[in-house]
């Protein structure tokens, strides 16, 4: 039997394959020759897996294996001494080396140098390292097969570590394109023939004290690889299954989604309320999708911490890719490496690729550019989340049709007071796919645990008036709104002056005084569960509202977009945002103080109070605010929701406002009673807002 009798697949994934049975074993056991190039030079590097090698060695294969170390000297002499070092070092290391699975594949290693079978040299490169992960194997009629990806020669590269790597057949029409390179590489590197890199014989002393944690006879190392390949392969296997048990399991509506979405020639919108798994059912429809050959896949949310969420999802998921980029301003070399990387789909080193990027970025011109002079030779998956955002005119032009498959997420797509943007989103996606709202989520059921998907809340509106100097501010700027409606010629400038006036109008209404003794009775009454609670305030409320908070010793925090979201020594590798969340969630913060920044995508499940300083009437906002604190959480039974509300008395007002003031309030009573509609408490919620309207 030779290696073309062997089914190899052209890509393996250690999430998907079983890495030792489905490859190593059946092809290093039917192979004469292995010639490596592993990344690191350690202990570890020298633990060539067991996987087959007793059938190797039986056939008298032979090992050359490249492995790699750091130095930062040109000076042979110094190279040479460092080299000698290096190798004490790791005789040492394997003398106290505890972990015998390890211990028992260099001791494979030693016989197989005792016996001329292998042959260890090591790479230097000034200031780097020798990163390539090549492997070739050849047998007795010539076939070689390549491989070459993320894996090392190591007991974690087969154990433990999340590995893909791509594997060339000399027989198979195309693949010796990548084969040769890599043949004709290896032997560049091993006769010391590299422009950069320099190439060294493991010393004769190091020989020797691998040689001497070897067998005695053929006996004892037959008895030993047999030993060795059993363990191996238990411990791979169960972490092969393990991870198979713990992906993550997609809930009935969620499977009812991607199966939508994919019937509707994969394109389409998820309208799915906050909390429900929005971000899981986009990566159910990716993971359906990667079997086919060549796909990149691009992800674009509108903020870089919400990029960083998306990398955590997809790992608690379970998908692995190739290769894969964060594409923003936190990023320089963005465009460089993403060209590079296209570029390599198009010649086929890679298959699976995962670009992760803000809507900013998403839509500048060198991305769209990038984009457009590279996608040859494979297809690409566009997921948007916020899609709505995308509607902007700026961020439309992101909307290229060089994308094949279109997913958008929101849990309200309909742009407000926009018809134009959402059409642009809606044709361009193919309408919504699938929906599951807020209600639904509240009043369904999960079979699993028999509990709702989301966490069932009562509404508390709280109503105040304004001051009357507020009062008469306001009704100047109506009367002002009247005058510029009726007198204004010009459209445009008609639009813009009486945007203006109504903003400021609005602000009165946001901004009222007297929502800062609602609040106060609101903290000194709820004092004992204050904890997990977000108030929401605009800019001009902010620090008045912290100062509230403080000086009732509650401990809490700012969220706004000020806080940053790099990593930071300071905050023990996290972002101050993280930080911020993280202490947020184990009460160490029991109130955040936020702004608009924690309407979309940020993940508080442990939240469970939410204030309502000031709200716009689109309905995104609040569904987004009532999403942050009903996300379920153990122990949380119930979530509150604490609205004040302004209403301006009408019977204060000149009778030529009342009609338009009547319009403007039936608008906020109509949201009160939209969020009142699903609440637990909406009997006594309807009562309140009844009796203020």
């Amino acid at each position: 039997m030779g290696l073309r009798d062997i089914k190899i697949k052209p890509v393996y994934y250690s999430d998907e394959d079983n890495l030792l049975l489905d490859f190593y074993i059946p092809v290093l056991s039917n192979a004469l020759k292995y010639d490596r190039i592993a990344g690191y030079f350690s202990s570890n590097s020298l633990a060539i897996a067991a996987k087959g090698i007793a059938n190797f060695i039986n056939a008298g294969g032979e090992i050359r294996l490249i492995a790699n170390i750091v130095l930062s000297t040109e000076d042979q002499e110094a190279i040479k001494e460092a080299l000698l070092n290096k190798e004490k070092e790791i005789l040492i290391e394997i003398e106290n080396m505890e972990d015998r699975l390890k211990r028992d594949h260099i001791s494979m290693l030693g016989w197989m140098l005792k016996n001329g079978l292998l042959e260890i040299k090591i790479s230097v490169v000034k200031n780097g390292i020798e990163h390539q992960k090549v492997g070739l194997l050849e047998d007795i009629d010539g076939d070689i097969v390549a491989f070459s990806g993320s894996d090392n020669e190591t007991v974690s590269g087969w154990l433990h570590n999340n590995e893909q790597f791509h594997v060339f057949c000399s027989w198979v029409e195309g693949d010796t394109n990548h084969l040769i390179p890599d043949k004709n590489r290896f032997e560049i590197l091993w006769s010391d023939k590299g422009n950069n890199v320099r190439v060294y014989s493991a010393s004769h002393a190091f020989k020797q004290g691998l040689i001497k944690t070897a067998p005695v006879g053929n006996e004892e190392f037959k008895k030993l690889s047999e030993r060795a390949t059993a363990e191996l392969l238990e411990e791979h296997t169960k972490r092969y299954k393990s991870f198979k048990r713990n992906r993550i399991k997609l809930r009935d509506y969620q499977q009812q989604a991607i199966d939508k979405w994919l019937s509707n020639n994969s394109k389409g919108i998820f309208e799915m309320a906050t909390g429900t798994g929005k971000t899981f059912t986009a990566l159910g429809c990716v993971d359906r999708i990667l079997n086919k050959e060549n796909i990149a896949t691009i992800i674009t949310a509108p903020y870089s911490h919400l990029i960083g969420q998306w990398k955590k999802e997809i790992g608690k998921y379970g998908l692995s890719f190739n290769d894969m980029i964060i594409a923003d301003s936190t990023n320089r070399n963005w465009r460089d490496s993403l060209s590079d990387r296209l570029s390599d789909m198009t010649l086929g080193h890679l298959k699976k690729y995962l670009i992760l990027t803000t809507h900013n970025t998403f839509s500048l011109n060198d991305f769209q550019k990038i984009i457009k002079a590279n996608k040859k030779g494979f297809e690409i998956m566009l997921i948007a989340d916020e899609v709505h955002r995308l509607g902007a005119a700026k961020s439309m032009t992101g909307l290229l049709e060089s994308y094949d498959f279109r997913l958008g997420l929101s849990a309200t797509p309909q742009r407000w007071f926009d018809d134009i943007g959402t059409n642009v989103i809606n044709e361009y996606f193919d309408g919504v796919a699938f929906s599951f709202s807020l209600e639904e989520a509240i009043n369904t059921l999960n079979p699993e645990n028999n509990q709702t998907y989301l966490t069932p809340y009562k509404y508390f509106p709280v109503f105040v008036t304004l001051s009357e100097e507020e009062l008469e501010k306001y009704i100047d700027l109506t009367k002002s709104i009247i005058r510029k409606i009726g007198k204004s010629k010009n459209e445009v400038e008609h639009d813009e002056q009486i945007n203006i006036l109504k903003f400021l109008r609005a602000d009165i209404i946001k901004n009222a005084e007297a929502k800062y003794q609602a609040i106060s009775h609101i903290l000194d009454n709820e004092k004992k569960d204050i904890k997990w609670t977000i108030i929401y305030c605009t800019p001009q409320q902010i620090d008045d509202v912290m100062r509230s908070v403080n000086s009732r010793n509650i401990p809490s925090h700012r969220f706004t977009m000020d806080e940053s979201t790099k990593a930071d020594v300071r905050y023990g590798g996290l972002s101050e945002r993280e930080d911020i969340l993280g202490k947020f969630a184990n009460c160490q913060y029991k109130v955040l103080v936020a702004m608009k920044c924690l309407d979309e995508g940020v993940d508080v499940p442990q939240a469970r109070t939410a204030i309502l300083m000031a709200s716009s009437g689109n309905p995104r906002e609040y569904i987004q605010r009532i999403g942050r604190v009903i996300r379920n959480y153990p122990g949380k039974d119930f979530a509150r929701i604490f609205d004040l509300v302004v209403i301006p008395p009408l019977n204060k007002l000149p009778k030529e406002l009342r009609e338009i003031e009547r319009n403007i309030l039936h608008k906020e009573r109509s949201r009160c009673m939209e969020i009142c509609k699903i609440a637990t408490n909406n009997a006594e919620a309807l009562t309140k807002i009844y009796n203020a309207y």
